[in-house]
């Protein structure tokens, strides 16, 4: 019974911000956390910047841009859209990616290259949202956290995906950051959890 209530209450908050129609791309993500993703959107300050390592298709991206549009901030998606990390195997899934997001096209910057390649000059030293759902090897979220990390303002956040038993390695590079005390745990909506930077 709370699991339907949980879910009514997601559908009339998805129905509310006019929603609805991104839900229909194919996502890995929960309804919960792409409905989180859009909140923690919304948090960005005006004119701000978000970052996305790991865009696949753009349903998390259609969230994101649709959290950032009522402040007038910006995307930036960085993939290969080769596809190597998904279970479906290696295709290229940009123009699909371009398809989905279409009415977000003047808000989004695509950035086709591998997240350890990532330079300030494709997004800036700024960036006040970042949402990691890339490879998700202890090794890759580690170096993704260490490249971004630095532009994170304080009151920014990074958002990570997967924070399960299946891919313990996020939950470890995590509790690293934590225990820096630059970062603080902020939330956590199924396997969604983010930090943000105090210090």
């Amino acid at each position: 019974m709370l699991s339907q209530l949980r879910h009514n209450l997601d559908q009339l908050q998805v129905m509310r911000h006019g929603l609805s129609q991104h839900m229909k791309v194919f996502s890995h993500s929960t309804r919960r956390e792409r409905f989180q993703l859009f909140q923690l959107a919304t948090h960005v300050p005006r004119g701000g910047t978000a970052l996305e390592i790991g865009s696949h298709i753009g349903s998390s991206a259609l969230f994101l841009c649709a959290g950032l549009n009522r402040g007038g901030g910006h995307l930036f998606c960085v993939d290969t859209w080769s596809n190597e990390t998904m279970p479906d195997g290696v295709k290229d899934t940009f123009a699909e990616f371009r398809r989905n997001t279409e009415r977000f096209t003047a808000m989004i910057t695509p950035v086709r290259k591998r997240s350890e390649r990532l330079q300030p000059t494709d997004c800036g030293t700024r960036v006040d949202l970042v949402f990691i759902d890339g490879d998700h090897s202890e090794m890759a979220v580690r170096a993704d956290l260490k490249t971004v990390g630095a532009w994170v303002p304080i009151g920014g956040r990074i958002a990570f995906h997967d924070v399960s038993d299946a891919f313990p390695g996020v939950g470890v590079v995590i509790g690293e950051a934590l225990a820096s005390s630059h970062w603080r745990l902020e939330g956590l909506v199924d396997s969604l959890g983010w930090i943000r930077r105090v210090s």
